[in-house]
């Protein structure tokens, strides 16, 4: 398995606090089945974890990786970043402020839960007049697709991508993110499920659960796709197939 979401990365954001968290996190994942996980520190977020690249993050990335590498633990760990959404979210890409996942094309964006879906659609946009690709992180967890889960299949109309919480699956954020995942599973509108892990006790990087799951309810093909090919296809940079139905299960309208 790719797991493209993982606060991995030591004393940066509200994940591991330290390497010793980190090399915890790594072994479970590893255990797991997962061979690659990208780091995906929280970024662009004013005063709290900005984490823009510097010499500092790019340094830490490598004591990370040298530290697992020394402890003989199979997993390998790529750069990336969640960028939390702004006004001035094409400047900073072009500035060279922000990084895809392992360098590509495809950011990692996340939004405020109670985010407008008017003002997610002009940020995305500023992704794409960067020369960007976005990647949703955790939709479901946003109180517009909650209310409205089509708004996604207009996202992925555009040639945005959606990234899906292993959390969110397995209920571990309430009934309603729960329902609101497997509506937008039903209508295959994510293109990857990650762990979105903090610690190795709770959001953790174990993928084993939700691999059972996703194999039980969609068959291996569809697993494979969502855990492995699809994350593939971004590590690498390349075009990922269009996917997605209008979901039929609609809720209120959120406007």
């Amino acid at each position: 398995m790719i797991d493209l979401h993982a606060h991995i990365l030591p004393g940066v954001d509200d994940g591991a606090r330290d390497i010793q968290d980190s090399l915890e996190m790594a072994a479970m994942a590893a255990d797991s089945g997962v061979s690659i996980m990208t780091a995906t520190p929280h970024s662009n977020q004013t005063g709290r974890f900005e984490n823009f690249c510097s010499e500092k993050l790019s340094g830490d990335f490598r004591r990370l990786k040298a530290a697992i590498r020394q402890n003989h633990i199979p997993l390998r760990i790529l750069k990336g970043m969640e960028i939390f959404a702004s006004e001035d979210l094409e400047d900073k890409i072009k500035k060279g402020l922000l990084t895809g996942i392992n360098h590509t094309d495809y950011y990692l964006v996340e939004f405020p839960f109670e985010a407008d879906p008017l003002w997610i659609g002009e940020c995305l946009d500023a992704v794409f007049e960067a020369g960007k690709i976005p990647l949703i992180a955790h939709p479901e967890r946003y109180f517009c697709v909650q209310d409205f889960p089509e708004v996604v299949y207009e996202w992925l109309r555009s040639g945005c991508y959606a990234q899906m919480n292993k959390g969110s699956i397995l209920g571990r954020f309430g009934d309603r993110v729960r329902e609101s995942a497997q509506i937008l599973l039903e209508n295959d509108l994510i293109t990857c499920v990650a762990s979105d892990a903090h610690r190795s006790y709770v959001r953790t990087p174990h993928m084993g659960e939700v691999r059972d799951h996703l194999t039980r309810n969609g068959g291996f093909e569809y697993t494979y796709h969502l855990l492995e090919g699809n994350p593939r296809r971004i590590i690498n940079n390349r075009q990922i197939p269009a996917h997605g139905r209008r979901p039929e299960r609609l809720r209120r309208y959120y406007w």
